[in-house]
């Protein structure tokens, strides 16, 4: 089996490459912005307004605990729709393989 040389320098070049690093470039460090900013929520919230976090929204249930489970859900929400623009990804990534090869 022979193996296929690759020129990188071309691949780096390639407007289809391009595409794909500035789409996932932008993608990533969006959400990574969003959900980092949504995580230390938690703490600055609690540290400058723990009275939010004691107020009480169904029986014992408060704020608090509400807020840090929406932590859980907004996590499987990213990971979810990662998997869709993953897809995405995929499609650019072949293309650009049958381009280059």
């Amino acid at each position: 089996m022979a193996s296929a040389t690759i020129n990188w320098s071309e691949v780096a070049q390639h407007p289809k490459y391009l595409e794909l690093k500035n789409r996932k470039r932008n993608f990533l460090f969006g959400w990574w912005i969003a959900s980092t900013i949504y995580y230390f929520l938690l703490p600055i919230l609690s540290g400058y307004a723990p009275d939010l976090f004691r107020l009480r929204v169904i029986g014992a249930i408060n704020f608090g605990y509400l807020f840090i489970l929406s932590q859980f859900v907004v996590a499987i929400f990213v990971a979810l729709y990662y998997t869709r623009v993953a897809n995405e990804f995929d499609r650019l990534t072949s293309e650009l393989v049958k381009a280059v090869s």
